[in-house]
């Protein structure tokens, strides 16, 4: 599948690193990053792979394919030790080891970075468009038969299909919108006050006094932190959504109790 839009890179709030934090040594927040700087260079490299641009499809691919191998290792930087993921991403690396494409671009990433080499080496042009080509070379002798542009593309949706099942399988510890339920949190022996207390709120912060708010309670709390930042990675390559928690039913009261903040109130009312 092809991507036409253009991706938006957007700076993380501190919310979001409230659960790296908790669980990571780095925010998973690069992650998300590096997603939206490889998705950058492919776009790119859609628009020059149109034109008769040697030189630019070179540069492109090679940073494209820098970028899409970095994402990993941001996962990596983020996550590597903690016991849900070390036993999850030991299969994904066996899955990469035995997938071709996956190997040359980690032997392509090698040959660019550490020797100079580009193997983005040929092109044609009829009437059915511009296609450019791998060629072998003594340091890369086994290359992709598809065009540069198909095999990129192919390889930025098997490493975007890793970082979706990371967000779907260690949600509660990447993405914060996962990690403020209340399920998550009555697994972990805790409650809506520690959810407050933990985003620097005053235990009772969301609490109007009313028992049955308590829904309301954690999607405001949820509405205080960032969560995953390319959904719109997901739907467009992927076509697939991340679980989110359910919204609450409207809410209605007529009176604020004397004293309390309007934090869940406000989040009941969908403001």
């Amino acid at each position: 599948m092809r991507s036409t839009g253009r991706c938006a890179i957007e700076p993380r709030h501190a919310g979001d690193l409230y659960v790296g934090r908790l669980e990571m040594s780095r925010s998973f927040g690069l992650v998300d990053y590096k997603v939206q700087e490889a998705e950058y260079f492919l776009l790119e490299l859609q628009s020059v792979c149109q034109k008769l641009n040697f030189g630019a499809v070179q540069f492109t691919a090679s940073v494209f394919v820098s970028a899409a191998r970095s994402i990993t290792f941001a996962m990596q930087s983020s996550l590597k030790g903690h016991p849900e993921f070390d036993p999850w991403y030991q299969a994904q690396q066996e899955a990469m080891r035995s997938d071709p494409l996956s190997r040359f671009f980690h032997e392509f990433r090698t040959v660019t970075q550490h020797i100079g080499a580009n193997v983005v080496g040929g092109g044609v042009r009829g009437k059915d468009g511009t296609f450019y080509y791998f060629t072998p070379c003594e340091d890369l002798k086994r290359v992709p038969d598809q065009d540069v542009l198909s095999a990129c593309e192919a390889y930025f949706v098997s490493v975007l299909s890793i970082v979706y099942d990371c967000y779907v399988r260690l949600g509660a510890i990447v993405d914060g919108q996962q990690y403020f339920t209340k399920e998550n949190f009555e697994k972990l022996g805790k409650t809506v006050e520690d959810a407050e207390e933990e985003l620097g709120f005053p235990r009772g912060w969301t609490d109007i006094g009313d028992p049955s708010i308590e829904p309301h309670r954690w999607h405001a709390l949820r509405r205080q932190v960032d969560g995953c930042l390319i959904e719109e990675q997901f739907q467009r390559w992927l076509e697939k959504q991340l679980p989110r928690p359910v919204p609450p039913p409207p809410f209605a009261q007529d009176a604020q109790p004397c004293g309390q903040p309007d934090l869940a109130h406000q989040a009941a009312q969908g403001r």
